[in-house]
């Protein structure tokens, strides 16, 4: 039996938290050449969902794939790989943007099943996932459906395995699309064994919602061979938010023979927020907490996905300075500042995350910066520090340590700020000859 067997392990070209990681998994089956069932594994999880670790090379974060081939309850075949992922700064490791990868398996019959396990290697997280596999008719002409919303031409050699029809093909593994965010969705799918002698098929897509059909499509296809490509894009703009059932029948009008797949997929509300600064939804509510209370962030944790969205809109609404203006002043004058802290502070975090770009984004631009190195009489090395003073608006003073000598400086002292705290050890740390006159 193994000389049948054929296993293609199709690695991502791509170089790139719960307990359990949420990996998409979509199987579908196409017949080769020689009418075996070709199974193609896509999966499919966010950046975001991955530990990285920052190296010398760079954020860098690992998916573990194993696999495992069963046949009557014996493994027959297994491997493993990891999926590589390393990115020069954090911005993509937060993003909820998708990696992608596949795995292929080609079979004779359906006395198999597959067991694939999802390990994040810097993590304890996984998730497993286990199919038996059913072979697709020798003699079937049609295939399952692949899903995808992002289709655009490629000839390369890069991501080879994605395409279809010359064209990168990425499957949505989820078959979830977002209403507003996208008009049509695109679906591949493979017909074949048309032997008639017109090589003709009439093709139907219905478009179903609570078993009521809302869409129906009929084509005249002129095809055949044994593998004949099509590629179909489904306008789904009109369509109700919710739970769709799909259904393409292929029908060969000399032998009257029907042909039938069906599949799914999902409408889910657009989640409405004017006001994004970040990817990742926990950065949002990070430079809030710059500006509120305690008390008023606490229930943020409590909030769903949507009351979320709500919060950050609400926080920028009340801020915005000139109501009579489509533009939100504020919001506008925190993403510039957030950008300029970004190119100057920016260290082992982004520069709108460090304790200078704290300040900068609370305050602006200081009034006045000096800059020294501390004394040779303190408890440790000496050091270079930044003092800012803000005194046109207000009366704010704040001196910044290089402890590392790698410019991301520490605030040690905050005057007039109760937001901000000064350390205990402030002497220490700038020797008992420092001038304090110069915090005045």
């Amino acid at each position: 039996m193994k000389q049948f067997l054929t296993i293609l392990l199709i690695l991502s070209c791509s170089m790139l938290f719960s307990d359990q990681l949420a990996v998409a998994v979509d199987l579908n089956r196409f017949l080769d050449n020689s009418n075996n069932t070709i199974f193609d594994f896509n999966y499919q999880l966010p950046y975001n969902l991955l530990q990285f670790e920052k190296t010398d090379s760079g954020f860098v974060a690992g998916l573990k794939v194993e696999y495992r081939l069963i046949k009557d309850e014996e493994t027959i075949s297994e491997g493993d790989f990891t999926n590589k992922l390393i990115f020069p700064n954090q911005e993509m490791t937060r993003s909820g943007k998708l990696f992608r990868d596949k795995i292929s398996v080609t079979l004779p019959s359906s006395v198999y099943a597959m067991h694939i396990s999802f390990t994040d290697i810097h993590s304890p997280n996984s998730s497993s996932w286990f199919k038996e596999l059913i072979i697709l008719k020798r003699d079937s002409f049609l295939s399952d459906l692949e899903f995808s919303s992002n289709i655009v031409p490629d000839t390369t050699e890069y991501l080879d395995k994605f395409h279809r029809n010359d064209q990168l093909f990425f499957i949505n593994c989820d078959h979830v699309y977002t209403k507003g965010e996208i008009d049509s969705l695109y679906l591949y799918y493979e017909l074949g064994n048309v032997r008639s002698p017109v090589g003709k098929l009439f093709e139907k897509v219905n478009i179903l919602k609570d078993d009521d059909t809302v869409k129906v499509v009929i084509s005249e296809l002129n095809c055949r061979g044994s593998k004949i490509p099509q590629q179909k894009k489904i306008d789904i703009s009109s369509l109700a938010e919710g739970y769709h059932k799909i259904i393409i029948e292929a029908r060969d009008p000399i032998s009257n023979v029907i042909n039938k797949t069906e599949d799914y997929f999902s409408i889910k509300k657009k989640s409405v927020s004017n006001y994004r600064l970040f990817v990742d939804l926990e950065d949002e509510i990070a430079l809030l907490k710059y500006f509120l209370p305690s008390s008023k962030t606490k229930i943020w944790k409590d909030l769903s996905h949507e009351g979320k969205l709500k919060f950050i809109d609400r926080f920028w609404e009340v801020n915005d300075s000139d109501t009579s203006t489509k533009t939100n002043e504020f919001y506008q004058l925190i993403k510039e500042r957030i950008q300029y802290c970004n190119e100057h502070f920016t260290h082992f975090n982004d520069g709108w995350d460090t304790d200078r770009g704290r300040i900068y984004i609370k305050n602006g631009k200081p009034d006045d910066i000096l800059l020294g190195n501390t004394g040779l009489d303190t408890k440790y090395a000496q050091k270079k520090y930044e003092i800012w003073k803000y005194r046109i608006h207000n009366n704010l003073t704040y001196l910044f340590l290089d402890f590392q000598t790698s410019q991301n400086y520490k605030l040690i002292y905050s005057d007039n700020d109760p937001k901000e705290s000064s350390s205990s050890q402030l002497k220490g740390y700038l020797g008992e000859e420092f001038d304090m006159s110069l915090l005045e």
